[in-house]
């Protein structure tokens, strides 16, 4: 979850109901509300992309039992998922997905693209687009 300072509490909390964002200077960022007192907070993020396998305790746990361990895994598992486990991931609400791969990938760009997915296909192609963007690189 990302954090942000509120400047009403005085503190560091999880942002409620985050929107991410990529600032022109290329920066991951994330607004949306304290938890605490509904003040709008804003924090610019500092993350690392890697392509490698996460650690043991942050891989994406899915409702179908699956477990990602990096971008490769989750284009496969994109496309192949039942739409059940989708919805179950991505609601209204919130986004699994993106979240994941915002706090443990740290791509935020591709957070937003999963954000803004419309559907399970949509999301998949995003996936296999920034994967392959990424491998061009290095």
């Amino acid at each position: 979850m990302p954090q942000a300072y509120c400047l009403k509490c005085r503190k560091k909390v999880d942002i409620k109901g985050p929107s991410y964002i990529v600032l022109k200077n290329k920066r991951p960022a994330a607004s949306g509300k304290c938890p605490v007192c509904g003040t709008k907070v804003f924090g610019i993020q500092t993350v690392k992309l890697s392509l490698r396998d996460v650690a043991p305790d942050k891989v994406f746990w899915c409702h179908d039992g699956r477990v990602l361990k990096n971008l490769s895994e989750l284009a496969a598992a994109l496309p192949e998922m039942s739409d059940e486990t989708y919805h179950y991931h991505v609601t209204k609400e919130k986004n699994d997905f993106s979240n994941w791969v915002w706090d443990v990938i740290g791509d935020a760009t591709l957070a937003v693209e999963l954000q803004r997915a419309i559907s399970r296909n949509t999301a998949a192609k995003a996936v296999k687009i920034r994967l392959a963007q990424l491998r061009a690189k290095e």
